[in-house]
């Protein structure tokens, strides 16, 4: 009786602690000061492999998805028909990363302070 009582207390134990780590959850950037911005696209812009990126539309403090504009065209193009990219931001734990839309690959962005969206 002893012995089916410790495991059953042992058991819940390790249930609570794995549930304690939890899946990722989105998120979205603690604050919008030029530092968070400029750690958010040094971050992004090195998955893109591109050196300059501009964050399209939208407010990354309040939604969980941030746009990443295409490169401008050259000066003889009239026009170009390259879309945004969309990247969602997750936290788990203490740890913010970015995932590409359409992949499942993650893109650390560890100077990026997130919460829960």
């Amino acid at each position: 009786m002893v012995n089916r009582a410790l495991f059953t207390g042992f058991f819940g134990f390790i249930l609570g602690a794995c549930q304690h780590q939890g899946a990722p959850v989105a998120a979205t950037l603690s604050d919008d000061s030029p530092e968070t911005i400029s750690a958010l696209k040094a971050g992004l812009s090195t998955a893109l492999g591109r050196a300059i990126i501009d964050l399209g539309a939208g407010d990354p403090t309040a939604v969980p998805s941030v746009a990443v504009l295409p490169p401008r065209p050259a000066p003889r193009e009239t026009h170009s028909t390259a879309m945004p990219t969309l990247f969602d931001l997750y936290l788990e734990g203490d740890t913010c990363f970015a995932i590409k839309q359409g992949t499942s690959t993650r893109i650390a962005l560890p100077d990026v302070p997130c919460k829960p969206a």
